[in-house]
């Protein structure tokens, strides 16, 4: 059973991480769609702003402050989101609002000091909240799924993109409804996260190869090399017993992966910053990729840690 500090922590974080991704990904959605399709554009529009709003009162509930894990890792902002945000808007001549990454770029090392009942029943109330509007966000994308797969719609972003969108708010509703149930992080729960997380990363990798420039074979190669890499990954997991032995030499084939993984998705953003590739989505696509490995990373060190 979770204690109050870990309902506050791990509440908060799931809040931070995976609203602020939910955030990219609408404006994705809506830069995916031609001008003339404004029903999509204006529903993902909406739920950016209830994203924004949710991840708002989340900040206001940390008292500007953040784990020191957490902010060397950079699992919710990182030092090219804001970069990516303004790249965005002058490919696409668009305004995307900043002030939530200028705000969580603000966040410091520490931990809240005023934990209290009325602060966590407070919680439990955008917990709820929040819960509501993944699964309302799941429907969205699985309603565009469904659509672009019986050819009744076009998007940029093909069918497979919002299946990962689907699978990424699915982990979130199940951390979440975990969470609100005050249960801790077993071993059989960690397997299956760690499992969904792989999966994930292994579209990620797809991703990568299939929207950069085609006269750039090696961002390709490398990505494909990611593709097969995580492939065997996800197929160890499906077959592997559980146990805490099995799940631990699985979290270290993993997280070895991950820091070659991480160290090709910092590359492509630096120079996509210089100009140096081009990639056929928004630049804030690729921070949000870069943001889930760092995620992923700080999730398997906490374990390795055992620390929940």
């Amino acid at each position: 059973m979770l204690t109050k500090e870990e309902f506050y922590i791990q509440s908060l974080r799931d809040h931070l991480y995976y609203l602020r991704g939910i955030k990219s990904f609408c404006l994705t959605i809506a830069l995916s769609f031609y001008k003339n399709n404004e029903k999509y554009i204006n529903i993902a529009a909406d739920f950016e702003k209830r994203s924004s709003s949710l991840i708002s009162i989340a900040l206001s509930y940390t008292n500007g402050f953040i784990s020191r894990e957490a902010l060397l890792n950079q699992i919710y902002v990182t030092d090219y989101t804001l970069l990516c945000e303004q790249l965005t808007e002058k490919l696409f001549s668009i305004n995307i609002d900043t002030s939530i990454t200028e705000e969580e770029l603000k966040l410091k090392e520490g931990i809240n000091q005023n934990i209290n009942d009325e602060l966590l029943d407070k919680i439990k109330i955008l917990n709820q909240m929040a819960l509501t509007y993944a699964k309302n966000f799941k429907d969205f994308c699985n309603e565009i799924r469904t659509k672009l797969d019986n050819n009744e719609l076009f998007s940029f972003s093909y069918s497979d993109f919002f299946s990962y969108l689907f699978d990424e708010v699915d982990t979130y509703i199940s951390d979440l409804e975990r969470i609100i149930a005050m249960e801790s992080f077993s071993p059989i729960y960690a397997v299956g996260y760690e499992y969904k997380f792989a999966t994930t990363l292994q579209k990620t990798a797809r991703f990568i190869r299939d929207w950069a420039d085609v006269s750039k074979k090696e961002i390709y190669d490398i990505a494909t090399y990611y593709v097969n890499s995580f492939g065997e990954i996800i197929d160890s997991y499906l077959k592997a017993s559980i146990s805490p032995d099995v799940q631990e030499k699985l979290s270290d084939i993993t997280n070895n992966l991950l820091i070659d993984y991480q160290n090709f998705i910092k590359d492509i953003l630096k120079r996509l910053i210089d100009k140096e590739l081009y990639f056929i989505t928004p630049s804030i696509s690729i921070d949000n990729i870069y943001t889930s490995v760092n995620f992923y990373k700080f999730i398997l060190d906490k374990e390795d840690k055992n620390v929940k």
